[in-house]
């Protein structure tokens, strides 16, 4: 049996697969049984700034009786906010009671940060091993270049950098100019790790209602060639770990992450649809692939197919056809 160990954001993980923020991930139930298929870490589901927001705003408006108070507001408001907030900490603090794995909080928010400030020193005291960051940026106002989207987004980075004493990791997207020198950026930060890259949210259109729909929420098996893309450019060139997110539903998939420089995987879509024997039979694939080749370990293959480590670098950065397609 080939060792399977590795470490993610100074996290020492017992094999690749983490499970990443899912509805797989909201309930202890379902985090045990993760754990019991043989993740070697989880993110718990993402608690949204928005949707305690939103919430708290609603339950004072049920309570516009008691508005009259000039400071009601601003108590009802905090009150709804701590009661979520608290809701999601007890969650963590009770799989880190019961799992002997890395437990990782997830916060999801946009905006300049201030939030952190309001929120995160809350988490230091769940128990929680390590937190993931997720925020989005997307240039829909045409009045802002790119130039002032990048700096906002690093100037987030630090805020939550800052903010943030333990292990951390930013869930990246890759709608950036330049995604290598925002990650280079984020690596002078000192994050610990990034994952790459996020699956937003993709809309669609029901052309017989004439309306806007969500668009499928799954990744499928073909999605992966951009990440791995990105990871093989940018492992060697960075002292974070890289996590590879979306389009990974095997243990090929999950070997190539590994050869291109990933520390780790997140999986979602695949335990999802095909359940939670995926990550035994992914583990399965590359302890078979690691004895043919005969590594030991995986630190011994990990990067070995990075930009920095390629005869012709430029593989990696290839992105039109070199001879026509013959059909």
């Amino acid at each position: 049996m080939a060792n399977l160990k590795t470490s993610y954001m100074g996290l020492q993980l017992k094999n690749p697969i983490i499970a990443a923020s899912s509805p797989l991930t909201s309930n202890l139930e379902s985090i045990k049984k993760l754990e019991d298929a043989g993740v070697a870490a989880i993110v718990v589901k993402s608690i949204f700034q928005e949707q305690i927001d939103k919430d708290a705003e609603s339950n004072v408006d049920i309570e516009h009786s008691f508005l009259n108070h000039a400071d009601a507001y601003g108590f009802l408001k905090g009150a709804s906010e701590d009661h979520y907030i608290d809701m999601y900490l007890s969650l963590v603090e009770d799989a880190k009671k019961a799992c002997s794995i890395p437990i990782i909080a997830s916060l999801n928010g946009s905006g300049d940060g201030s939030w952190i400030k309001e929120y995160v020193p809350r988490f230091a005291y769940c128990g929680a091993d390590g937190f993931e960051i997720n925020h989005y940026v997307i240039a829909s106002n045409a009045n802002f270049d790119g130039k002032k989207m990048d700096k906002d987004f690093i100037k987030f980075a630090k805020i939550a950098r800052n903010g943030i004493k333990l292990p951390l990791s930013l869930k990246l997207g890759s709608n950036f100019s330049s995604p290598s020198n925002i990650i280079r950026e984020l690596d002078f930060l000192k994050y610990d790790g990034l994952v790459l890259f996020n699956r937003f949210y993709n809309p669609d259109i029901d052309i017989n209602a004439i309306s806007i729909k969500r668009g499928s929420s799954y990744s499928t098996k073909n999605e992966y060639s951009n990440i791995l893309r990105w990871v093989g450019l940018m492992s060697e060139e960075v002292n974070l770990d890289l996590c590879a997110n979306t389009g990974i539903h095997n243990g090929e998939t999950l070997v190539k992450m590994l050869l291109a420089g990933a520390s780790s995987v997140e999986l979602c879509s695949v335990l999802i649809e095909n359940g939670l024997d995926s990550v035994n039979m992914m583990l399965e694939i590359l302890n078979n692939w690691m004895e043919i080749h005969n590594f030991s370990d995986i630190s011994q293959f990990k990067g070995k197919l990075a930009q920095e480590k390629m005869i012709d670098p430029t593989l990696w950065e290839r992105t039109q056809y070199i001879k026509s397609l013959h059909i």
